[in-house]
């Protein structure tokens, strides 16, 4: 690609920083699913209802928080991609 054709602009930028925060939301979501489903499998098991299926999605909901938490913080730490 030549830098003619490079494109540079902030559309491109944006596309970029979207499927980053995408990346984050799909992150805590499958982080949530992944400790419920957990869960639900020690549940069967153990013959415990909803009890660690709950506390498996509040564990995958509290991971997938502290995995953007880190993120955001890595990013504020070394300038941003913004600024």
């Amino acid at each position: 690609m030549t830098p003619v054709q490079k494109d540079d602009g902030p559309e491109a930028k944006g596309f970029g920083q979207g499927y980053e925060y995408f990346g984050m939301a799909l992150n805590f979501t499958v982080a949530i699913l992944l400790f419920g489903a957990g869960g639900w499998f020690l549940d069967g098991w153990l013959h415990t209802l909803p009890l660690f299926a709950i506390v498996g999605a509040f564990v995958g909901g509290f991971a997938g928080f502290m995995s953007i938490w880190y993120r955001v913080k890595k990013e504020i730490d070394k300038g941003g991609k913004g600024r």
